[in-house]
């Protein structure tokens, strides 16, 4: 008993391994609301059990064909076992990204709501969670855009697919634990400078002294650093780590490498975590883009999550299939309207894309609904900053992202909207000042959006001949009214921005899949303009690049097309077979001088 007692005392001295993570997939049900009844009715204290049965995560349009397409409000429901309840650590509710607006419960008591669908977030339960009962989360979810929060427009071009897109987890954790790493790792000379800023966070009303350890197992690096925690604090600490001798990442050599933390004190490790990084640098000098300190040209494409019938979430071996038809095609770089999965820009940087990621500030404010010139106002930093913030902190460790956007098409030639992108721009220097950053124009003259002061990068759309300018009605028209056009409108944005990179953000048409002729709309006619606007930004030495709209069609928003709810855009077609317009991207991206250097 003696020997007994002795050990237990010792296993309580000694601090245990702190972070459980329990992903809350099953048992999950479903309640369409269409006419907004739940909160009035209380669902969240409901009887739940006749409730459909759901696939979390999952979007609910694919629930059936009836629900394509469906926005409005749906509630879930799912149980959390007594069991995990631990009242003497710290637990939380993480959710990978839930579309959009998010209202939730534990055990009928209101936790919280969430809005901006695309970042993760979390809701802080400790002490929350029953011991003796099951535990009941109950989620208010509504899909409805609204013109006050991003995108911040009536009208929006994709399809928010509704729902519990990414996993719910519950993670339980020591009172005193790693809260953040951030890995800031660039070539220095033929090894490398990797910097370490690891956030340790407490909730003991006691001071602590604790030890960081760092490694990099690869380059045989390892640093240490001691902490002092004050009762209930924050603390940052900076760790650095120098190998002599390191491979850079670059999209012809994606070389990755994992760092390992871990947190002791009291004889123990308290805390771990680790994080995957490459060691890569961006900047921009005069007009050009430099990567790791050579030229960099880049030859993209705009892509949207969704292949074929899968929505948002298709399975992994599709995903990888498609990103290796893309690094076939000559592509290097991709640009989304929102953030990614981590799941996705994990494949990026293992496969050597550069990314532009992408604030979901949409048409915000330039009246594409149709209904006249939206009212814009700075209320829209109140949801945007936190986006931001949240984008940031989660993806600030992927080598592919090298881009941050504040937002595509918007008006931000005025001065609400220029203070709006000059305050975003502040932030995210603030919080990252080792990417570029930028926010795009739509098809017009760059010169009055004068945030681009402030901005790394000047970032603009080229459509000519259809959406501006004299239309180009048939194939044979398409290098005289559409190419000269493109060059004149090129030259024009570059005269304005002497002393900055360029980038075209957006140039393409729609080329119906098995449409063909001369006329609009045809696969021939797409791949002549692809050609010929294409063509026009690799021999334009003083751009930095050029990225298609867009790599795959795409469904769109309800009624927000003329002819079919559909974007088809893509040089392939939403379940990924080629048209002819891929041939001509392939040509175009293999033509350029640079293109040998970019990992095809």
């Amino acid at each position: 008993m003696r020997i007994l007692t002795a050990l237990l005392l010792l296993a309580a001295a000694l601090p245990a391994i702190a972070r459980d993570r329990v992903v809350l997939s099953g048992n999950w049900r479903f309640q369409i609301d269409v006419d907004d009844l739940g909160e009035k009715e209380q669902w969240q204290r409901a009887d739940t059990g006749r409730w459909s049965r759901i696939t979390v995560p999952g979007a609910w349009d694919l629930i059936n064909q009836a629900m394509r397409g469906y926005e409005g409000v749906g509630w879930y429901s799912t149980t959390i076992a007594g069991r995990l309840a631990d009242p003497g650590r710290v637990q939380s509710l993480h959710f990978g990204r839930v579309m959009y607006h998010t209202k939730a419960w534990l055990n009928g008591e209101y936790l919280g709501e969430q809005i901006g669908g695309y970042v993760p977030f979390e809701f802080d339960v400790s002490g929350k969670l029953r011991t003796g009962a099951p535990n009941v989360l109950t989620l208010r979810v509504d899909n409805r855009p609204r013109i006050e929060w991003p995108p911040g427009s009536r009208n929006i071009e994709w399809v928010q697919y509704g729902g519990i897109l990414r996993p719910v987890v519950l993670e339980t954790m020591a009172k005193t634990w790693l809260d953040d790493v951030t890995v800031t790792a660039v070539p220095d000379g033929a090894g490398a400078n990797i910097d370490c800023a690891v956030r340790v966070r407490s909730r003991l009303t006691v001071a602590k002294e604790l030890n960081l350890r760092v490694r990099v197992a690869e380059l045989g690096a390892t640093a240490s650093a001691a902490v002092h925690l004050a009762p209930q604090s924050t603390a940052t600490t900076h760790v650095i780590l120098k190998p002599r001798r390191a491979v850079s990442w670059s999209p012809a050599k994606p070389q990755l490498y994992h760092l390992n933390v871990s947190l002791g004190g009291g004889g123990g490790t308290i805390d771990t975590s680790a994080a995957r990084f490459g060691i890569r640098k961006i900047e921009a000098r005069g007009r050009q883009v430099l990567l790791n300190g050579k030229p960099f040209h880049f030859q993209g494409v705009n892509r949207y999550d969704e292949v074929g019938n899968y929505g948002p979430n298709p399975p992994r071996e599709v995903v990888i299939r498609d990103l290796r038809m893309m690094k076939a095609a000559g592509i290097n770089t991709i640009r989304v309207h929102y953030p990614q999965s981590p799941d996705l820009l994990d494949l990026y940087d293992e496969m050597g894309f550069l990314m532009s990621e992408e604030v979901t500030i949409n048409w915000w404010g330039n009246g594409f609904s149709g209904k006249g010139r939206e009212v814009q106002t700075d209320g829209i930093l109140t949801y945007a900053i936190p986006f931001l913030e949240a984008m940031i902190r989660r993806d600030k460790n992927h080598p592919s992202v090298v881009i941050w956007s504040m937002c595509n098409e918007s008006t931000t030639d005025n001065e609400i909207g220029i203070s709006v992108m000059r305050t975003l721009l502040h932030r995210a220097r603030q919080l990252d000042p080792t990417r570029l950053l930028t926010f795009v124009v739509n098809n017009r003259d760059t010169d009055t959006h004068r945030a681009f002061e402030d901005a790394d990068l000047v970032a603009f759309n080229v459509y000519v001949g259809g959406y501006r300018g004299k239309p180009a009605n048939h194939v044979r028209e398409v290098r005289e009214l559409i190419g000269a056009a493109a060059a004149e409108h090129i030259r024009r944005q570059l005269a304005f921005w002497p002393g900055k990179p360029m980038l075209v953000a957006e140039y393409g048409t729609p080329g119906i899949p098995g449409m063909h002729g001369d006329v609009t709309h045809t696969e021939e006619y797409q791949a002549a303009l692809i050609e010929e606007v294409g063509g026009v930004i690799q021999r334009t030495p003083e751009l930095a690049g050029g990225i298609l709209w867009s790599w795959a069609d795409y469904y769109h928003r309800p009624n927000y097309i003329k002819y079919a709810p559909f974007g088809p855009y893509g040089v392939v077609t939403i379940d990924r077979q080629p048209k002819l317009a891929f041939r001509s991207l392939v040509k175009l991206y293999g033509s350029h001088p640079m293109a040998a250097g970019m990992g095809h």
